[in-house]
């Protein structure tokens, strides 16, 4: 994890924790994997809200990055007839 000061445009590691409209990079764990992309290859569906059950209101924003449950793509030797699609 780490925070992003917007004054200078530096990065602080590990914060200890970020305040109301900070700005930072965070590892979540979900209990089930999500379908999501990368924020670089699409805004909406590498986006996110985190919603707290209880009342309904939104905790935080985010934009997906790196995925470590992401699996690599595979490539078929087979396939490799000199085409690029």
């Amino acid at each position: 994890p780490s925070r992003l000061t917007l004054d200078d445009l530096s990065l602080h590691p590990h914060p200890g924790q970020l305040a109301a409209n900070d700005i930072g990079r965070v590892k979540i764990r979900t209990a089930e994997p999500l379908p999501v992309d990368s924020y670089a290859d699409s805004r909406r569906t590498g986006s996110f809200i985190l919603i707290d059950p209880s009342d309904g209101t939104t905790l935080t924003a985010g934009m997906v990055g790196e995925s470590f449950a992401a699996p690599e793509p595979v490539k078929d030797e087979s396939d490799d007839d000199g085409w690029d699609f």
